[in-house]
């Protein structure tokens, strides 16, 4: 592989790394909120538990297409600052309310619903900034750097939330929460004057939607790239949460070895983002991205079958390499693959694609690696043979072969 182009390993605006910093905080709040709900939910059993994640990922997918639209309408910085407001009043609020009345289940069913509306307003604006702040040569190293921090705080911020809820429950959690949102809102006021306006959206707003979703579907780079990631989310963005803890409840290892194969496979990743970062991305990123899935394919392969630990976490960081030379060179495309002022709108349907992935096949995958005949390690072979498939596939697709960023 030849070295990146010379464009791409120009400065980036420090504008992104103003907008990285407050996205990092605020992303450490979220993951620390998510924790408290999580583990509050489950005081009250399992049931319970999956109706608060229900509410919360329902609102998000029924309303995400709108959230897009709002979005490339007003201008992603305004609907994430306002988003980011919404977020600040309800976390604050219930700092008072979890004192008064505790944790009762309607709290947080009330809490979850809430979340999950402004969670669509939220994410697809979020998503769009890296392509509004930096130039389209430049966007592969700014994603580089969100995945990077992303690892690092992913871990910190369950970490920071497992104390702040042994301290004080989701009182302490919603109050961090709060605090974090607010040094993002002020991040967000410092760059309302150095982002350059998208074109103004004038059609209605059901009118918009569907001009996304055509625009999305009906270009033949978008629509490869956005079939591809769907398919691959189904497929690999399952691991943390689902495959690896079965995988080492099968070897009869320990939460802590679980909890080291995840951590490894997201070392992978950041691996790769840091390289992105520090040199660029390859000059053929659809090539390489093809490529990524093969090289998680291989990762997963050795999860089926290694026996011993150190080779199974060696699998694991392999696998995670893969699914960051994948994301790490498909992304940037994706975002680069349409205007500027389609972005909100084409990161709503990127979410709810991935979202629509995983309820697909989070069930389908768990009833797989149940039957007797199967078990997690069928599971692991199945899925390898599969991404190795569609990373073939997308080599043999010129669309995605010749693609470049810029």
């Amino acid at each position: 592989m030849t070295p990146p182009a010379e464009p791409d390993t120009q400065s980036i605006p420090v504008r992104y790394w103003l907008w990285l910093f407050g996205a990092v905080v605020s992303l450490l709040g979220d993951l620390t909120m998510t924790f408290a709900i999580g583990w509050s939910a489950s005081s009250h059993g399992g049931r319970i538990a999956g109706l608060v994640l229900l509410l919360a990922a329902a609102p998000r997918a029924a309303l995400l297409l709108i959230g897009g639209a709002v979005g490339d309408r007003f201008g992603a910085p305004r609907v994430l600052l306002f988003s980011c407001m919404a977020m600040f009043c309800v976390t604050a609020a219930l700092v008072p309310v979890t004192l008064a009345i505790d944790e009762p289940v309607s709290l947080l069913l009330g809490t979850a619903l809430v979340v999950g509306v402004i969670d669509a307003f939220f994410l697809p604006s979020s998503r769009s900034m890296p392509r509004l702040l930096v130039p389209p040569e430049q966007v592969p190293r700014a994603l580089a750097s969100f995945q990077v921090t992303g690892v690092v705080f992913a871990v910190t911020g369950t970490a920071v939330g497992g104390v702040l809820v042994s301290w004080a429950g989701l009182t302490a959690a919603a109050g961090f929460d709060a605090l974090t949102f607010a040094v993002m809102i002020v991040v967000l006021i410092l760059l309302r004057n150095t982002i350059a306006p998208t074109g103004k959206v004038t059609t209605g707003m059901f009118r918009s939607i569907a001009d996304g979703v055509k625009m999305a579907f009906g270009r033949p780079l978008t629509r490869a790239l956005l079939i591809t990631m769907t398919v691959a989310a189904g497929l690999l963005m399952p691991m943390d949460a689902l495959l690896l803890p079965l995988l080492a409840r099968d070897h009869q290892w320990d939460a802590a070895t679980a909890g080291l194969l995840v951590a490894s496979r997201s070392l992978g990743v950041g691996v790769i983002a840091l390289r992105i970062l520090l040199r660029g991305a390859f000059p053929r990123p659809g090539m390489v991205a093809a490529m990524g899935l093969l090289l998680a394919g291989v990762g997963l392969l050795g999860l089926s079958v290694f026996e011993p630990l150190p080779l199974t976490i060696a699998a694991a960081v392999v696998s995670g390499i893969g699914v960051g030379t994948f994301t790490g060179h498909v992304l940037p495309l994706l975002m680069n693959s349409v205007e500027r002022e389609y972005q909100s709108r084409l990161q709503s349907v990127v979410v709810l694609c991935q979202s629509l992935a995983l309820v697909v096949m989070n069930p389908v995958l768990g009833t797989f690696a149940d039957l007797d005949g199967v078990g997690i390690t069928g599971v692991c072979l199945g899925i390898s043979i599969c991404s190795a498939l569609i990373g073939a596939i997308a080599l043999t697709r010129p669309v995605l072969r010749n693609a470049t960023v810029s």
